[in-house]
This record gives C-alpha cells, sequence and structure tokens, in this order.
C-alpha cells in the first residue's frame, strides 16, 4: 500500500501516465479526422492533374475593387476583413491574403487553411459550399462574374499552380507545393508511428525509474521493518524483565 501511494505522486508516475493518454488521444483524434473525410475527398485528387496545393490553399475571385482618385491603382477589401466576412459565412481560414498586380488589387486572394487533417476539411467544405452555390471554379471559367459583388471561389491544384504567368501561380509556386492526398495520408501515418515510437521510448525510460524507486522503497520498508522489531524486542524485554533499554 505504501509503495503504491509513493509512486502515484511520484511526478514520474504522473508524467508516464499522461504521455500514454496524451499518445493514445492523439493517434486517436487523428485517426477520426481521416476516417471523416474519406467520404468526402474525390478520387481524382489523386491524378497528378488534380492534386490540390499544400498548405492547403483556396483561391478567390471577383473581390469587388474600385479606382483612386487619381486613377491609377485599383483598390479593395483587405485580407483581414476577406477572412471575417468568410468566418461569418461559416469558413475556417487561418489568413487570407489579396493578389496585388501592377495595377494595384487584382480582385483576386488566396485563402489560407490549417496544413492538417482539419484544414484539409475545412478547405474541402470551402469548395465544396461554392460549387454547389454556382459559383466554383468552372462556373468563373465558363463566364462567371455577372454578379460584380458575389465571390467565385476554389480549392488550388495543379492548374493553378503551374500557372506562372499570373500572379497567384507565382504565389502558389513561392508558398506551397502540389501534394495528393494519398501521400499526404501517408507523410501524417509516418509522423504518428514517429510519435509513438518516441513516446514509447520516454514511457519506458520512466518505467525504469518507476521500478528503481519501487526497488529502493521496498530495501528502505524492509530495513525499517527490521529496526522496529529490534525496538520492539528491546521494549518486550525491559517490560518482561525490568532491564534498563538504554544500558541494553
Amino acid at each position: 500500500m505504501y509503495s503504491y501511494q509513493l509512486l502515484v505522486g511520484d511526478p514520474s508516475f504522473v508524467q508516464s501516465q499522461f504521455l500514454r493518454k496524451f499518445s493514445t488521444a492523439t493517434i486517436s483524434k487523428r485517426s477520426k479526422s481521416l476516417a471523416s473525410l474519406t467520404g468526402d475527398i474525390p478520387l481524382a485528387y489523386d491524378d497528378q492533374f488534380e492534386k490540390p496545393v499544400w498548405p492547403w490553399k483556396g483561391i478567390l475571385v471577383n473581390i469587388p475593387t474600385k479606382k483612386r482618385h487619381d486613377g491609377l491603382c485599383c483598390t479593395g477589401e483587405s485580407g483581414p476583413q476577406l477572412k471575417d466576412e468568410l468566418i461569418r459565412r461559416g469558413f475556417n481560414p487561418i489568413r487570407v491574403r489579396t493578389v496585388w498586380d501592377c495595377f494595384g488589387h487584382s480582385g483576386t486572394g488566396i485563402v489560407e487553411f490549417n496544413r492538417d487533417w482539419n484544414g484539409l476539411n475545412d478547405a474541402l467544405l470551402f469548395k465544396k459550399a461554392y460549387q454547389e452555390d454556382g459559383h466554383g471554379k468552372k462556373d468563373w471559367l465558363s463566364g462567371g462574374g455577372a454578379a460584380y459583388s458575389i465571390f467565385y471561389a476554389w480549392l488550388a491544384n495543379t492548374d493553378d499552380y503551374y500557372r506562372a504567368a499570373n500572379y497567384i501561380g507565382e504565389y502558389l509556386g513561392k508558398m506551397g507545393d502540389l501534394k495528393s492526398i494519398s501521400r499526404f495520408a501517408e507523410e501524417e501515418a509516418r509522423k504518428d508511428h514517429k510519435l509513438v515510437v518516441r513516446l514509447n521510448v520516454i514511457s519506458e525510460n520512466i518505467q525504469s525509474r518507476l521500478r528503481m524507486l519501487e526497488e529502493k522503497f521496498s530495501k528502505t520498508s524492509i530495513k525499517l521493518k527490521c529496526e522496529t522489531e529490534e525496538k520492539d524486542k528491546i521494549l518486550h524485554g525491559y517490560n518482561q524483565g525490568g532491564l534498563n533499554p538504554i544500558a541494553m
């Protein structure tokens, strides 16, 4: 009983239990994220022409612009303003960057999402919402934009990435990379495996220390027990024969 109480109160024991729970919870959370996305990821994304840009990015076009008073440059909503507007619409971007060219605000923007499974889920929901609303990439390329104030948006992919002739392609080439969902899943699986191995090593080291502490405590308990028994014998002899325990 005393050994158990000592170990439970030891910081190493608490840390060991935390590491076990943390590793299990982390892997479980990532697995659930992957499972929730399985039904939403088109198989076409594994094709070389449909690889999305990673970290996950969306493209926003048809942003209203207007010329400044001097008539030399266009202005429009800033990145933070566009981000707030997208959040109000129910999306979850981490940043929006407006694209500027030699004429000023180009009326386009890059929507950035988290680089993990949650970010991919947010990016796919972003793409799906505009696509189902008739304001996706195909709608824009087929002559969209009649309504000046309505955004068109899609998930940046291979086609956008290799458009080096425009500012969007140039930005995507500098700040991102093409990555299929299957490749991303493999990389995340390797990261999870390395994390589990590292946490297991830490846990084993802590368990080894706990065993040493338990062994030390056991020896101390035995020694204390022997000393207590010896003391009891001396006191018993004193009580029986009237001997002075100090003299003994």
